[in-house]
């Protein structure tokens, strides 16, 4: 008889926190339990108040539980947030049993050894994603397990966040009664659910546009290889709205929402009605409307193109910008990504759950599917909580040990 089991996966971002509950069953991940709460207590990915983030988690949380018919004791959380950092590392190790087949305690070790290097003490690491490993010198190899060798090199990927705004964010799932499992950064979580494996093996950069911030992920040979969060986001476009039509921010978000769900390049006069918004439509004009977006996103792609500049991968993200997000439906976004950084765009929209799938089909639920994903992937005792003086670069065996599953599945 298959196993049973329910993975939950929170999404705590700056405009909206969303859950999502799940039974797992040979692999098939079927949404039991949905809900999407508007944020409090949440600032650019980071608590600026805890009582009022305890607040809005708990809402969105009991009402998941309601539907799902479940009571959650873990789950799964993103982090964002401009305090995300990545940097590449490199481990070597002599093979246990030298000319044998290298096993999965080998990989264990070297991806422990690319851990040893100088992390600042406001630091923790929250991924270690090997890129590729060499085997006496054969580069190139994605799984070395089972392969004869003596020598056993990694090239990491390694992610970490702030010590302060991390705890924060666990403390305020704790405060409802939920341990975390794992953290996961937003941009991992998001690739896990719109890239295809064509996608992350030629090379392209994912852009999680939020309410408060852009997530930008960039993968290359199946493996990310950057990443980097932008403190700026859907919440600025909405701002200088407010400003330009001298409205509320209420406002200026329900006219950006209907100008955004007008299809077509070009929307006249006649398709938006501004009287319905209380605006006086001598006032107000889609031109203005269109430069005050155009001007937003323009700084948000050429932010994104001077990421991709640093990276050193300009030239090698040959499947270009994959869009997401809830910010990424906004009009023009993909016209402006295109002029900005001359490449193919697309917008992801998430897959890979069934069940009650029809309010997370848009791509501001990209994170959250990615991050139950994510879930079914990794390889956690039900029920446990994470630990972050594990965390450090140091005492993490624990933690790799865990990632091993979800480094299987961003292989090829």
């Amino acid at each position: 008889m298959s196993k049973e089991n329910i993975i939950t996966a929170i999404d705590i971002g700056s405009s909206k926190i969303s859950t999502l509950i799940a039974n797992v069953i040979d692999e098939r991940v079927s949404v039991i339990g949905v809900s999407t709460v508007p944020s409090k207590g949440i600032k650019k990915g980071t608590v600026v108040d805890i009582d009022e983030a305890v607040e809005a988690i708990s809402d969105s949380l009991e009402s998941a539980e309601r539907m799902a018919g479940y009571s959650i004791n873990s789950a799964f959380i993103t982090v964002g947030g401009n305090h995300i950092e990545s940097v590449s590392s490199h481990g070597v190790v002599a093979v246990s049993n030298q000319g044998a087949e290298i096993t999965p305690v080998d990989v264990e070790r070297v991806t422990e050894a690319a851990q040893a290097l100088s992390i600042p003490s406001t630091k923790e690491i929250i991924h270690v994603i090997p890129r590729d490993f060499i085997v006496d010198k054969q580069d190139g190899i994605k799984d070395p397990i089972g392969m004869s060798g003596i020598r056993l090199e990694v090239v990491t990927e390694i992610i970490t966040a702030s010590t302060t705004s991390l705890k924060n964010l666990v403390k305020c799932v704790q405060q409802v009664g939920v341990d975390v499992e794992a953290p996961v950064f937003t941009g991992i979580a998001s690739a896990g659910s719109v890239l295809t494996s064509t996608e992350k093996e030629l090379g392209t950069v994912l852009v999680d546009i939020g309410g408060g911030t852009t997530s930008i992920t960039i993968y290359h040979d199946t493996s990310p290889v950057y990443a980097s969060v932008l403190p700026i986001g859907g919440q600025h476009i909405t701002n200088d709205l407010a400003i330009g039509l001298r409205s509320s921010i209420d406002i200026a978000e329900q006219v950006k929402l209907k100008v955004s769900t007008v299809m077509g390049d070009e929307i006249t006069e006649a398709d938006i009605d501004f009287a319905e918004f209380g605006l006086d439509a001598k006032d107000v004009s889609i031109k203005l409307i269109n430069q005050i977006i155009g001007e937003r996103l323009k700084e948000i792609f050429t932010l994104v193109a001077t990421e991709v500049n640093k990276s050193s991968y300009v030239g090698k993200v040959p499947s270009g910008i994959v869009l997401t997000g809830g910010a990424s439906n906004t009009f023009n976004a993909v016209r402006m990504a295109k002029q900005q950084l001359r490449v193919p765009v697309r917008i992801g929209t998430p897959s890979g759950v069934t069940g009650l799938i029809d309010e997370i089909q848009g791509p501001a639920y990209a994170s959250v599917v990615g991050a139950l994903l994510y879930g079914t992937s990794y390889s956690v005792e039900k029920g446990g909580g994470i630990n972050l003086k594990m965390m450090d670069a140091g005492k993490a065996k624990n933690i790799l040990k865990k990632a091993l599953g979800f480094v299987k599945g961003l292989m090829p």
